[in-house]
């Protein structure tokens, strides 16, 4: 009985930090509350406190999973990669694709970069985000020249994500093996 009420307890933790994130892409970091996330949840706001003591602490929560979710399958995507071509198309993948470049996934880090601008929680696990990132463009690349990708990979993305017409994915690739050579 003891193993499936933590069982219980941990889903409806995930459900919590789920819900979260999706409060935070409706109604930005200003408009998120307990009592938002609790309905969404269809929750009571006790049973999110019951998990939570604040609003900070669960939202730092819901980042960290964010990061986890997405800082893994780029891991993965580059983990993949055999050989400095494949690594560099994994890399046009990661900017092109649906790993990070969604437009939840962007809004949602937004959201991080303007808290962590302000709040020191939120500027470590941003920087836990970037090094985790770095480390997995070092399987292949140089890490000064992985620095230059992760950079790369942001702005790209930040700028597809605005723009009318996105940059090709092939421009993209011609970018990367120059920075790559």
């Amino acid at each position: 009985m003891e193993v499936w009420v933590k069982k219980a307890e941990q889903s409806t933790r995930e459900k919590i930090l789920d819900v979260a994130l999706d409060v935070l892409i409706e109604e930005g970091g200003r408009g998120t509350t307990f009592r938002k996330i609790a309905t969404k949840a269809q929750l009571s706001p006790g049973t999110i406190t019951y998990h939570f003591n604040d609003l900070n602490q669960l939202l730092l929560a819901a980042f960290r999973r964010m990061v986890e979710t997405i800082a893994s399958a780029f891991a993965e995507r580059l983990r993949r990669a055999q050989n400095r071509e494949e690594a560099r198309e994994a890399v046009a993948d990661l900017i092109c694709g649906d790993v990070w470049a969604s437009s939840c996934n962007m809004l949602l880090s937004f959201e991080l970069y303007s808290l962590a601008a302000r709040r020191e929680g939120y500027r470590q696990v941003l920087q836990e985000w970037m090094a985790r990132s770095r480390d997995a463009l070092h399987l292949h690349f140089d890490m000064k020249t992985a620095r230059a990708l992760d950079a790369l990979i942001e702005g790209y993305t930040i700028h597809n994500l605005h723009n009318d017409i996105p940059v090709s994915r092939e421009e993209i690739l011609d970018t990367i093996t120059a920075v790559t050579r």
